[in-house]
Order: structure tokens, then C-alpha cells, then sequence
């Protein structure tokens, strides 16, 4: 330690003045940070933290060295600039993160200097977590603080750079959670980072770039992140899925789900690895998702085979409708109307019955279809009228055409029997 200081005074002797300035402004400091002067001129990792300052929401915010390692950063000598009764805190242990952190976040009335909206109970929920909670019984490889936001170049978690960026989140996790030697102790699967990215909710997210699809925090929280029980999965996914929640809520689903323990939303659509939902999924053939529980006979796969027979014949009522449509709208006929009916009225109503199967109530869903057929068939009825004017209007016009022609070939031997003579 002794011969380390010495190396320290050395090389922060060997800066000059003009030298020191410079790395100080650099790093959103003054010219008297000897912090930033002696870290500047000593190798990796020792400089490390100049240059990641430099990027830094707490540098942008004027916070130094000092705000977080104590010390005096006024004084060039290490031995006193760096010493305990100058209030010196160093590097914290890694189990001292959380609280270190918290000396500042926790503090509402300290925090609202730079943003009152941002939450100041951080600290609190990090302790019921898994990892706080592991970290109280000594367990020194949890996450902590550092672990998503990183120890010097922390940026807002709106920032696209950020290590907590929502597109960032699932490899921020992922470092540890993919980690399979890392891991290999608690006995936990490490494949949901990769099941995550062939998800809808990754395509939207990372793909499509759709804040608003969920990421790791999400589901699981952030600073008191827990696995769901199996009990809560649904108000966990009701979040994003409020009316198909509401509905399974509702289904005799619910309680039986409850009794057999089983994880609600995941033991149909799965968790990490969600894919898009199709028709495909309802219905009694095999490999359909009703199919799980339901055996050919029983009345739920009686309910799930009605429900999907519905679907499927709305379906078909949409596809005559939507192209007898077409073909007026080619003919040059007026169907705006009928066209904002289907689109307004029609269609939405097939998105809000995949939906109700959730209430696992087929008579629900067979009285919901027919009345969007019947809006569907009242569309089609009057596109197969504006057709059948449009075809009335054409055998119109054949006679006068005919007539027409016939008068040119008159004209033109006509003229033929004028040229010979001539």
C-alpha cells in the first residue's frame, strides 16, 4: 500500500498545472480535483474512472469524486487527500454497494435537486429482492447496483446508451442469468435470455423497437425484482393484457388453475419464450394448446372445438365479404361506407372474441360471432347490390354499343362502295 502511494504522489508531482486544468474541466470538475489529475496520469484501471466520468449523468449533474469517495480532493498528497479522517470511503465492499448508493438515492429531500420525479425508494425495494435478500446471507455474487448501472459512465435509463435502456435490459441481466458456469450454483435455468429474444415481446422490443413491449424488469421488477408466484402471473401479465386478464379471471379456468397450482398465462402461452398467439392454438385437434388438458369427449374440449368452429366460420363470412368489396370498389362503384363498416365494426370485433376465449365460455363466444356476421353479412349484402347495379348498368350498355357498332360497319362499306365507283 505504502509503495503504491508513493507511485501515486510521483506521478501526480510529474503533472503540471496547464495539465491538471484540463483533466479537471474534462471531467466536469474544477482545477483543484487532484482526483481527477493524479487518476489521469496512472494506467488501467487506475484511470479508468476519469474517462468514465466524463460520461456520467452524475458528472453532467457537477457531482465529483468526493460526492461519492469522500476524501479532499483540494490536496495533492494521496496520504492526506485519501485519508479516513478526511471522511475517505475508497472503494465500497460489495456487499456496502447498496447502502453506498443509497446514502444519496434514498434521500428524497437531497434527490429532488436534480429530479423530483425520480422514485427514492430504490434502496428499500432492492432489499426484498432475490438478490438483496441473498446478499444479507452473505452471498457475495448477486447483483447490486453496479451490476445493471454500472460504476462510473452511468447514464438515465432513457438514454439509449444506458446499460438499463429497456432495448439493453435483457443482456444486462443476461451477463449474469446466461452465465451457466456462473449460475451453476443456485440451480436455475440460464436459457431465458435466448428464449427472450425469439419472443414476440423481444421482436417488438428489439426489432420494432416498441417501448412499450416488456423487457426482464417488466415482468420480474427491477430494484425489487422476485420471480412470480404462480398465483400472480395473471396480474403480472394484466398489466399490458388488462381485458384478457379481466376475462380469465372470470372463466372457470381460474379456480381450477388455482387447485392444480399451475402458473396461470404461462401454461398456455409459456413465459420467456412467447410467441405470437394464432387461431392455431384453440380447438380440439392435436397440438392445439386446449388439447393439454382437454381429451376428446370432455366438455372443455367440447367448449374449445365450438369456440374455434365459431372463429373459423366468422372468418370465412370476413373473407366473402371483405372480397366481394374488392371487386365493387374495382368496378368503380361507391362502397366507402360499407368499406368503413367492415373495417370499424367487422374486423375489430374478431380481435375482442380472441380475446373473450379467455372467459373459456363458448356460448359467449358463438352469440358474439353472430352478431358479427350478421353486421359482416349486412356489408356483403349491400357490396353485392352496389354489384349487381354495376352489372345492370353494363347489360344497359350493351344495346347502344351494339348499335353503335352497327351503324360504323354501315358507314364503312359505305364508304368502300363510294370508293369503287369513284
Amino acid at each position: 500500500m505504502r509503495a503504491g502511494r508513493i507511485v501515486v504522489v510521483l506521478a501526480c508531482l510529474a503533472m503540471t498545472s496547464a495539465a491538471r486544468r484540463a483533466d479537471a474541466d474534462d471531467a466536469g470538475g474544477d482545477a483543484t480535483n487532484t482526483c481527477v489529475t493524479c487518476h489521469s496520469a496512472l494506467p488501467e484501471p487506475l484511470n479508468l474512472p476519469v474517462e468514465g466520468m466524463r460520461h456520467d449523468i452524475h458528472g453532467e449533474k457537477g457531482l465529483s469524486c468526493v460526492d461519492c469517495h469522500g476524501g479532499d480532493a483540494s490536496v495533492m498528497d494521496p496520504t492526506v487527500s485519501m485519508n479516513r479522517e478526511k471522511g475517505f470511503r475508497g472503494k465500497p465492499k460489495h456487499e456496502d454497494i447498496p447502502a453506498f448508493c443509497g446514502r444519496c438515492h434514498a434521500d428524497g429531500a437531497y434527490m429532488r435537486r436534480f429530479n423530483p420525479r425520480l422514485a427514492t425508494d430504490q434502496l428499500q425495494q432492492y432489499w426484498t429482492s432475490v438478490h438483496g435478500q441473498r446478499l444479507q446471507q452473505g452471498d457475495q455474487k448477486v447483483a447490486t447496483c453496479v451490476s445493471c448501472h454500472g460504476v462510473h459512465g452511468i447514464l438515465p435509463a432513457d438514454r439509449a446508451q444506458s446499460r438499463v435502456f429497456a432495448a439493453n435490459v435483457p443482456t444486462t441481466c443476461g451477463h449474469c442469468h446466461s452465465d451457466a458456469a456462473y449460475m451453476a450454483e443456485y440451480k436455475i435455468p440460464t436459457d431465458q435470455e435466448a428464449k427472450y429474444k425469439r419472443s414476440v415481446h423481444a421482436e417488438l422490443l428489439l426489432v420494432k423497437r416498441d417501448a412499450s413491449a416488456p423487457a426482464c424488469n417488466d415482468c420480474h421488477g427491477n430494484h425489487g425484482a422476485f420471480p412470480p408466484g404462480a398465483a400472480s402471473i395473471a396480474e403480472v401479465c394484466g398489466q399490458c393484457h388488462v381485458n384478457n386478464a379481466a376475462f380469465f379471471e372470470r372463466s372457470p379456468h381460474k379456480p381450477a388453475f388455482a387447485k392444480s397450482g399451475l402458473p396461470e398465462c404461462v401454461a398456455c402461452h409459456g413465459n420467456h419464450e412467447i410467441h405470437r398467439t394464432t387461431d392455431d392454438m384453440l380447438g380440439g385437434q392435436p397440438g392445439t394448446v386446449c388439447r393439454r388438458c382437454h381429451e376428446p369427449g370432455s366438455p372443455g374440449y367440447a367448449g374449445a372445438v365450438t369456440m374455434r368452429d365459431s372463429i373459423d366460420r366468422l372468418k370465412h363470412v370476413m373473407s366473402d365479404t371483405e372480397a366481394m368489396l374488392q371487386r365493387a370498389a374495382a368496378m368503380g362503384m361507391e362502397v366507402s361506407e360499407e368499406q368503413y363498416t367492415y373495417r370499424e365494426e367487422v374486423r375489430p370485433q374478431l380481435i375482442k372474441l380472441r380475446t373473450q376465449t379467455h372467459l373459456g365460455n363458448p356460448a359467449t363466444v358463438v352469440q358474439a360471432v353472430d352478431e358479427a356476421i350478421k353486421t359482416a353479412g349486412a356489408s356483403e349484402a349491400s357490396a353485392n347490390t352496389t354489384l349487381a347495379e354495376a352489372q345492370a348498368r353494363r347489360r344497359n350498355l350493351l344495346l347502344p354499343l351494339g348499335l353503335i357498332v352497327l351503324v360504323m360497319v354501315l358507314l364503312y362499306a359505305k364508304l368502300r362502295q363510294l370508293e369503287r365507283r369513284g
